[in-house]
């Protein structure tokens, strides 16, 4: 319930920054026609309503396991991830979609310094929200801020081509709106990728730990008394939820309760050395 609540805090503070930000983004990008300027609004938007899939997603990944969900909902906070990918998509269309439009039918684009002044405080308030839900991120080991805080960086970053794209203008060269929109998308589209890409392997039950991680599970096992051998390990869920299966050989002249009082050691020393592994398995082999 710590974790739920902390992430909702999050969001709940990049949620209001980024409505002001957008807000200020598109209402000002339709006042002077400035195409890559709506664009990185309703980037910006999404960026709002990615918020508000986060906090629909952390409510039901909250929810402890229950008769047909015995491992409990945290997948629910993955599959929110998916839909930050989804409406990165769909923004990415929207945007070629529009830069099409002007390149095919131009139309006159104001710039004036407060162009240049609202994008310049907008870009200060995603380096913001990209540093805070970043290191909250990290900090809970929660998957879907830390792609939403890569959400908000892709904003930072199309924020700077719209820079570009009004001094352009400003200079006469109108056209590299247009150009800078396609940056954009380009930009948004990659940034989805990423996001499927990496909620996958979870859903896919890739794991989590490698390298000296998985054999830090086989060091800490192999360390309890009276265990011979500990092999077969296996690794799945997220980062802040792992679930670890391992084989440990004891003696097999030791009676069921002792075998059994060794695997139980086995899991709470895991589980106390490693806090975010949330269940272990132990199977049990004679071993001589």
């Amino acid at each position: 319930m710590v974790y739920a609540k902390e992430v909702r805090k999050v969001l709940w503070i990049t949620l209001l920054l980024n409505i002001s930000v957008a807000a200020a983004k598109i209402v000002y990008g339709f006042i002077t026609n400035a195409l890559s300027m709506k664009a990185d609004g309703f980037h910006s938007l999404f960026d709002g309503a990615s918020n508000v899939i986060g906090l629909t997603g952390i409510w039901l990944s909250a929810k402890p396991p229950d008769g047909r969900h015995h491992y409990g909902h945290k997948k629910f906070e993955t599959m929110a991830t998916i839909g930050i990918a989804t409406l990165l998509f769909l923004t990415c269309i929207e945007i070629l979609k529009g830069a099409f439009e002007n390149i095919l039918n131009p139309r006159p684009l104001e710039v004036t310094e407060l162009s240049f002044g609202i994008m310049v405080f907008t870009m200060g308030v995603n380096i913001f929200v990209t540093a805070y839900e970043g290191r909250r991120g990290r900090a809970l080991k929660s998957d879907f801020l830390i792609a939403d805080a890569k959400h908000t960086m892709s904003d930072l970053i199309t924020s700077a081509a719209v820079l570009v794209s009004l001094v352009a203008t400003k200079m006469g060269f109108p056209v590299i709106d247009s150009v800078a929109a396609f940056f954009i998308a380009v930009m948004i589209g990659r940034l989805g990728y990423e996001i499927v890409r990496e909620a996958s392997d979870v859903l896919v039950d890739a794991s989590p730990l490698t390298g000296d991680d998985l054999a830090r599970v086989l060091k800490v096992a192999s360390s309890v008394e009276g265990v011979r051998e500990c092999h077969n390990v296996r690794v799945r869920g997220r980062n802040d939820a792992i679930h670890v299966d391992c084989h440990v050989l004891v003696s097999s002249r030791m009676s069921m309760a002792d075998a059994h009082e060794i695997a139980s050691r086995v899991e709470e020393r895991i589980k106390t050395e490693m806090p975010e592994v949330v269940d272990v398995v132990v199977h049990l082999e004679p071993g001589e």
